[in-house]
């Protein structure tokens, strides 16, 4: 397939553009027919994605993370107050879910309805981009984010990922359609989705790291092109400043809440009784410094502490603890360069007059482009409001609605701190192939239609810079998005992969932001390739019954491979067959000789087509299954790589009888309970109006109105006296939380490439080192297929003290240890 061949892309004449052909549309039949069926599967996918959103959202325990979030936009709701802490990242989601509490009431369920509410409208916003990437290209996009089990299962996960997900695809259509628009009321929509981002997570820094170059080259590229090298230089500039000029640590500093340590001194943390700090000399070890240079303040997780724990109402406290980070060298050169660049490039392009007395915007304004012309729907007025509404959205959710005025300063700073802190800190240690694992798990249909656009997208790349056509011409032409937006979206992909695994923490949730770029070129590639594959049809007789054949003989190929591997993965099978490992490879092989028998007898174009048709139904397939399992089997389940830490089922039984036998006894939620400082307990305990936090060594023995104590098994172990305290009560020990075995099933040793490789390897060092070994074929089948772990979970434990009769009646209790 050439890239002359694709539907909808530019001639060598920049002012004509060649009409979409019906061939290139996803489903060839006439145009008003077309446009009834587009919206008839629109509308279907529409059901779909709400459905599967939104049934049995409470078919699982919250998670840690959930919880949290859940009993703070409880507490937000229950007209308690809000201040921003970092740890828990923007207001947004807190307020939304107040929102919805104060609709739905609170419930595990309701908890999750405003994050299935944007990862509905995730899912169908393609349809905003139909004129851009095809109507085909939009559809395949929404019906791969549809059915991708990453997307599915964080669409249902209470965390602030399924809100700034959203907004960086809306901010894409919304740019894209302002320039194609040239409306402002897209400019406003971008700065609305920016700002919504903004007050959501702080991935908004890797988003605009990310595609800030690509409005740069936009902009400059039309504008005055030395500025491009000039906005380059910068970035590079402040990345240096911030990552590598700077003095690292050696060694983890002790963990204390009361000191921060930056270069060489120590300093006491702020507080309402010592507001300044107070310096004392420390040797600090540190590596690598430049000019001197010690560690900044953020190298030290103290630091980030202290910045977390912010009382409200206290802007001098808060600017104390920021001038430690300010006025380190390389932030304080950081702000001085960026301010004098910024004015600049000002004064270069609006204020320096040539020999003619033109300036640069003048010069470019000049031209008749379309470009400039949505440059200049944006200056002025639009711009300045665009500003008001991004700035308004902060203040509002920051300050929670003016109730908290420290955070004009906190959502700026705060959270930009504590995570780059959390960078150097790199919470759960996963490496840098973390998310290429996860993506290789869950989502093969995804990524072989990206591996074929990212091709496609390449080839016509070359073959522009080839023809000296890459920039396009000044001119009146509209903008050839069938070749610009796949590529943007190449470069999204690749450049959202490789910042998220260069990032310190890196977490299962997170993989939904790799997932959306990589979608969307994909859905593309599927598109351009059904328009392809149909286009070559023109004229031919018709062939439904070969399309068939070829589409039923992947069918059986994969079946009996699936048959094959089941069979063999019998437990009552005691040796694996030799067969196993060569069942891919020999599946594999088998197709292509199937689409050179199809391409020898109707021609490579309908061979190709037919068989990339066929063998994408297949792995629909296995993809529906994979998500299906995932969020609605498996949800709770840390078997799964994508749940990682899960609360277990166990913990929403116990809390269940307990309410039922509290409503049974006297018709209410007041029987008396006495939970530790578990944080899963503060949201689980809100229905129960007499239960109360204890701390972990109890202070003694419960009250006899006590009908039950909830408690970490530390807490039980590892405090002498609790148990005693209990006598009498009936105990029962259940998990509390488990989680995935990342050590033995992908963390690869440093010598893994040397080492000998055991049954106790990482299963993905046996996958990449003996992967025609019948014990590697085996492990690797029976997870990919069941999820079976060749290991046991971890897990960590509480306890249930049940008075006797509420023990008998809600069915627990061994007695006695």
């Amino acid at each position: 397939m050439t890239v002359a061949e694709l539907p909808g892309t530019q001639t060598e004449h920049p002012r004509q553009i060649v009409p979409e052909p019906a061939a290139a549309r996803l489903l060839p039949h006439a145009a008003r027919s077309v446009l009834t069926l587009e919206w008839l599967l629109w509308g279907i996918l529409i059901f779909l994605t709400l459905l599967t959103r939104f049934w049995e959202l409470d078919n699982r325990a919250l998670h840690h993370d959930e919880t949290l979030h859940a009993q703070v936009s409880h507490a937000l709701y229950a007209a308690r107050g809000y201040v921003h802490d970092p740890l828990l990242h923007g207001p947004f989601l807190y307020h939304i879910n107040a929102f919805f509490y104060l609709l739905f009431g609170a419930s595990d369920a309701t908890a999750r309805y405003s994050a299935a509410l944007f990862g509905s409208t995730t899912v169908i916003l393609p349809l905003l981009l139909r004129r851009q990437i095809g109507r085909g290209g939009a559809l395949a996009a929404a019906t791969l984010l549809l059915i991708s089990p990453i997307f599915l299962y964080v669409n249902r996960f209470l965390r602030h990922d399924a809100y700034a997900v959203f907004c960086e695809l809306l901010a894409i259509v919304a740019f894209v359609r302002f320039l194609t628009d040239r409306r402002p009321f897209w400019l406003y929509v971008l700065a609305a989705a920016l700002g919504i981002m903004f007050v959501s997570l702080e991935t908004f820094y890797l988003y605009l790291t990310i595609l800030g170059p690509v409005a740069a080259l936009v902009f400059f590229g039309r504008v005055w092109r030395p500025g491009l090298l000039i906005t380059v230089g910068l970035g590079l500039t402040l990345l240096a400043l911030l990552f590598v000029l700077p003095g690292h640590a050696q060694r983890p500093f002790p963990e204390s809440d009361s000191v921060i340590r930056a270069g060489d001194a120590a300093y006491i943390c702020p507080s309402a009784d010592n507001p300044i700090p107070v310096q004392a000399p420390m040797a600090v070890g540190n590596y690598g410094p430049v000019f001197g240079w010690g560690p900044l303040a953020t190298a030290d997780n103290n630091y980030a502490l202290c910045v977390r724990h912010q009382p409200d109402n206290n802007f001098g406290l808060y600017v104390v603890k920021l001038a430690e980070f300010v006025v380190h060298p390389a932030i304080t050169s950081a702000i001085i360069i960026t301010l004098a660049t910024l004015i600049g490039l000002y004064w270069a392009i609006w204020r320096r007059h040539d020999a003619n007395g033109v300036t640069a915007w003048q010069r470019a304004a000049a031209h008749d482009d379309t470009l400039m012309r949505a440059f200049s729907a944006a200056a002025g007025w639009p711009l300045v409001i665009a500003a008001a509404i991004f700035l308004g959205i902060h203040t509002l959710f920051f300050t929670a609605f003016f109730t908290n005025p420290t955070g004009v300063v906190s959502g700026f700073t705060g959270s930009l701190l504590y995570w780059l802190a959390q960078h150097e800190v790199k919470r759960g240690g996963q490496p840098a192939y973390y998310y290429v694992v996860q993506l290789g798990i869950y989502e093969q249909l995804m990524l072989l239609w990206w591996l074929i656009g990212g091709g496609v997208v390449l080839a016509a790349l070359v073959q522009r810079v080839r023809a000296r056509r890459l920039l396009p011409k000044v001119g009146s032409a509209p903008i050839d998005w069938q070749f610009w937006l796949p590529l943007v979206l190449l470069y999204w992909s690749l450049g959202t992969l490789a910042i998220y695994s260069w990032a310190g923490e890196k977490m299962p949730w997170l993989t939904i932001h790799t997932v959306l770029p990589f979608t969307m070129l994909a859905g593309w590639a599927l598109a351009r390739t059904v328009g392809w594959w149909h286009a070559g049809r023109a004229g031919q007789r018709s062939d439904h019954g070969a399309l068939a054949l070829v589409l039923v003989g992947v069918t059986i190929i994969a079946a009996l491979a699936l048959v094959y591997l089941v069979d063999s993965l019998d437990a009552s099978v005691d040796a694996t067959p030799w067969f196993m490992p060569y069942v891919l490879p020999y599946v594999v092989a088998l197709l292509g000789l199937g689409t050179l028998a199809a391409c020898l007898v109707r021609g490579p174009r309908w061979g190709l087509g037919s068989m990339a048709i066929a063998m994408t139904l297949v792995l629909a397939l296995f993809t529906v299954r994979n998500a299906y399992r995932l969020s609605f089997i498996n949800g709770d389940n840390a078997r799964e790589m994508m749940v990682y830490v899960q609360t277990t089922p166990d913990v929403t039984r116990v809390v269940e009888r307990l309410a039922l036998a509290s409503t049974r006894r006297g018709g209410g939620m007041d029987m008396p309970i006495w939970y530790d400082n578990e944080t899963v307990w503060d949201w689980y305990m809100i229905p129960f109006s007499r239960a109360t936090e204890q701390p972990a060594t109890l202070a003694g023995a419960p009250p006899p109105e006590v009908q039950a104590v909830l408690l970490l098994q530390e807490n039980i172990d590892g405090v002498p006296g609790n148990r005693a305290l209990l006598d009498g009560m009936r105990i029962q020990r259940y998990p509390l939380r488990w989680w995935f075995p990342e050590d033995q099933m992908y963390r690869l040793p440093k010598d893994w490439t040397s080492a000998a490789v055991t049954p106790q390897s990482p299963l993905l060092m046996q996958v990449l080192r003996t992967p025609f070994a019948s014990e590697t074929a085996r492990s690797y089948w029976q997870y990919m297929l069941f999820r079976e772990l060749p290991y046991g979970l971890g897990s960590s434990d509480f306890i249930i003290a049940a008075r006797p009769d509420l023990a008998q009646e809600i069915g627990i209790g061994t007695g006695g240890k």
